[in-house]
């Protein structure tokens, strides 16, 4: 039974990101399964496709790898952004269940959520945020799940972390959603209002 998965960005005979999906994958063996021996990740990903297009590689697992898929992949613009208090809610792990996520969005009929705790912003249904001030680019110190891209981000100093909240996101001028398949290639500018994020792509 698979219970978590990691999502790889693929393209051109290359795995992105590899090793932190990998640590973050045996990490969440060891401490939610009880697993004492790791996986090597390139050990499995094997046949990928031989084309050119970027690919999103989904690999579902439990205690031992239960399958690999490649689903061809592009990267989807936003409008408006709603926002949603999460209270006891924690999403630590890339867990299969993301029904709490998922649902928000459906019913917030807007192009994504940003998740709230305590009004300090966290994180999008499936992206990490970041925003830039004129200056740098800060993500929030608040989230549901380090992601990978973020980790990477801030290892390489190119983005920092600060506490956004609601009453301070005027603060800053632009937006962009990143996680494992989406980097700096939408960047938004943005303007708050009725509630909502309203998104226009960067000039």
């Amino acid at each position: 039974m698979s219970l978590y998965f990691e999502t790889i960005k693929y393209q051109r005979g290359e795995f992105f990101l590899l090793d932190y999906h990998e640590d973050r994958l045996n990490r969440t063996r060891f401490s939610q399964l009880g697993e004492k021996n790791g996986i090597s990740l390139s050990a499995v990903l094997s046949d990928p496709p031989a084309d050119n297009q970027l690919y999103r590689c989904r690999v579902s697992y439990g205690q031992n790898i239960i399958k690999v898929e490649y689903f061809p992949y592009s990267i989807a613009e936003h409008q408006t952004i709603g926002f949603q208090e999460v209270g006891g809610y924690t999403y630590y792990f890339k867990a299969e269940n993301r029904d709490y996520l998922n649902e928000s969005v459906t019913r917030s009929g807007q192009s994504d959520v940003i998740y709230l705790k305590e009004g300090q912003l966290t994180d999008a249904s499936y992206s990490n945020l970041v925003f830039f001030n004129g200056t740098s680019w800060f993500t929030p110190e608040t989230y549901l799940l380090n992601g990978v891209k973020r980790q990477f981000l801030m290892h390489q100093k190119l983005i920092k972390e600060a506490k956004i909240r609601l009453d301070n996101i005027h603060d800053f001028s632009k937006i962009a959603l990143i996680n494992a398949m989406r980097d700096f290639e939408l960047v938004y500018d943005f303007e708050l209002r009725n509630g909502l994020i309203h998104l226009t792509l960067a000039q």
